[in-house]
């Protein structure tokens, strides 16, 4: 229908009284997002629907998944479709609507939108990932593989915020998709498709859910920007390979002689400190009449760990703490978007990221695997944050613990330390003593480098050859200088029996789940003749378990 004076046809919209109230007192349209609306974030406010119960109406029935659908994401979509115009202009180019469903246009949306939230709040800081989205998005347009890890991404968090089962096997199914068109790609390996392959393959890691994928991604992501380095100043991830020595790589497959690495005392103390900071940080949340939850169940974890036995396989370990890899993940965006990045919010997400450097220091045969290395600079951005506002002054002495880990890291790694301005206060560490009492020595970081000359982890050349009578078609090829026979991806199916998205482990609400309960208990010792599968099936004994190898920690 032509518009007035015979002009272009009126927009269409659809009609809603179901606006949030903050958005009704303005009069202007809501989007109906939950729990935060898109105007609430934009004017930093908290969006009255996180009081209220979400509607019936979003509920997933049994034949269609639910991806969180709302008018004003319909309107959008539907223009997108119409128009070609992507909903967030700041993003181009596009994917093309026209090639795509409905349902692959809405995890798109899904995740620019998040994107363009962190933005509004100026948080894209301190998460993992969602800052890269915008580039991600403009290389899908042009490289599917890239789009169909992006897609999957985008319906693992969906499927983690509805508990949807078909969400999740859309995500398993894009998965797969894109491993096996990445895998194509990485044999005609080039200047101009590298971008490409980065982004894939650091999507598909961030989705990795048991050890060998994590570990073979790993090491692929850590080829290709070896095999990138004479043109690294041309790539859209020239930060990311620039920081590439704080990225965590694929640690070595263990040989049969290998002895588990057990903590030392210094890392017990830091472990004890965590955990009476979290007490203080719980308490804080509840005389500040905030929900703990999220302190609670990362207390619990924290506990839980301590049952884990390091004479297990890596595989086991990597699923017994697989829990954190999805917090640290999806928890900062659901707390920023809820919280308009409120300081007590900015404190918790502070310290989940604090629990992963920790990680890496109790369990370094699989520490990596916990992003911890790259938690460094959102804890120091959140405490700068937190240092030129007035409202996080409160909340600033909570931040001494996180800043010490980091300062702990950066020594026991040889990076320098951020320069000590107005706006970020330099750490000075306490005295930390050995078990003689005497002072500790932190080794002197390089003024040098900011990151270091190419720091990276010990165990992160791994050669992950296979020998030439058992050579696999998914491999490298000749491109990548030193590749040999050198294994990247493995493709799985991208079906499975369960959604690869669900956790046992439960969300906020879900913080005394049984496999992080510090009950006492724990009645199953290890033994080599009881290997423990599965992240419900057992229980450990708390403290040192004598085995015919090695004592665990406790």
């Amino acid at each position: 229908m032509a518009g007035p004076g015979g002009g272009p046809p009126r927009r269409s919209h659809t009609k809603s009284r179901k606006g949030c109230e903050s958005c009704k007192r303005r009069h202007i349209r809501c989007d109906e997002s939950f729990p935060q609306c898109r105007n609430c974030t934009k004017h930093k406010v908290r969006c009255p629907y996180n009081d209220i119960t979400q509607p019936d109406e979003r509920s997933c029935s049994p034949d269609k998944p639910d991806l969180m659908w709302t008018p004003q994401i319909e309107e959008e979509i539907n223009q997108w479709k119409v128009t070609g115009v992507f909903p967030f202009p700041h993003i181009y180019p596009a994917p093309t609507p026209c090639d795509l469903t409905l349902d692959q246009l809405r995890l798109i949306h899904h995740v620019a939108s998040i994107s363009e939230q962190m933005e509004s709040l100026n948080a894209n800081g301190f998460t993992l990932w969602t800052r890269r989205i915008p580039t991600i998005i403009q290389i899908g347009a042009t490289y599917d593989y890239v789009l169909h890890a992006l897609l999957a991404f985008s319906a693992t968090h969906l499927a983690h915020l509805t508990d949807c089962p078909l969400v999740g096997n859309m995500a398993y199914e894009h998965r797969g998709i894109a491993l096996n068109r990445l895998q194509e790609a990485i044999g005609c390996f080039s200047r101009e498709n590298s971008d490409a392959i980065l982004a894939a393959s650091l999507v598909l890691s961030w989705q990795a859910t048991d050890w060998k994928s994590w570990t073979e991604l790993m090491q692929g992501t850590s080829t290709i920007i070896d095999a990138m380095e004479s043109w690294k100043h041309e790539s859209l991830f020239g930060d990311f390979i620039a920081e590439s020595s704080t990225f965590p790589t694929g640690p070595p497959s263990p040989t049969p002689d290998h002895q588990p690495s057990q903590p030392c005392a210094a890392d017990m103390d830091s472990y004890q400190r965590t955990l009476k900071q979290l007490q203080k940080l719980e308490h804080h949340l509840k005389q500040s009449h905030e929900s703990p939850k999220p302190i609670t169940q990362l207390i619990a974890f924290m506990k839980g760990s301590r049952k884990i036995v390091l004479t297990q396989p890596l595989h086991q370990q990597f699923e017994r703490l697989r829990a954190l890899r999805t917090w640290l993940f999806w928890l900062p965006v659901d707390m920023l978007q809820q919280s308009s990045c409120s300081p007590n919010s900015l404190v918790v997400i502070a310290h989940y990221y604090t629990a992963a450097l920790l990680m890496e220091r109790l369990f370094p045969d699989i520490g990596a695997a916990y992003f911890g290395s790259l938690t460094v600079k959102p804890i120091e951005e959140i405490h700068q944050r937190l240092n030129s506002s007035e409202r996080g002054q409160t909340s600033l002495s909570f931040m001494d613990h996180p800043l010490g880990t980091v300062y702990e890291f950066r020594s026991r790694m040889g990076w320098a330390h951020p320069v000590d301005t107005p706006a970020f206060h330099q750490y000075t560490a306490p005295p930390f003593y050995m078990n003689d009492g005497s002072p500790a020595m932190v080794p002197a970081a390089s003024p040098e480098y900011f990151y270091g000359d190419n720091v990276s982890f010990s165990y992160s050349t791994e050669d992950l050859s296979v020998p030439n009578s058992a050579v696999s078609p998914l491999q490298l090829s000749s491109p990548f200088p030193h590749s040999g026979n050198q294994q990247y991806l493995n493709i799985p199916s991208p079906y499975g029996a369960y959604s690869p998205v669900s956790s046992v482990y439960g969300d906020f609400g879900d913080a005394g789940h049984s496999d992080f309960e510090d009950s006492g208990n724990w009645t199953v010792p290890y033994s080599a003749a009881s290997p423990v599968m599965g992240p419900a099936s057992h229980r450990y004994s708390v403290g040192f378990v004598s085995s015919p190898i090695q004592s665990t920690w406790a």
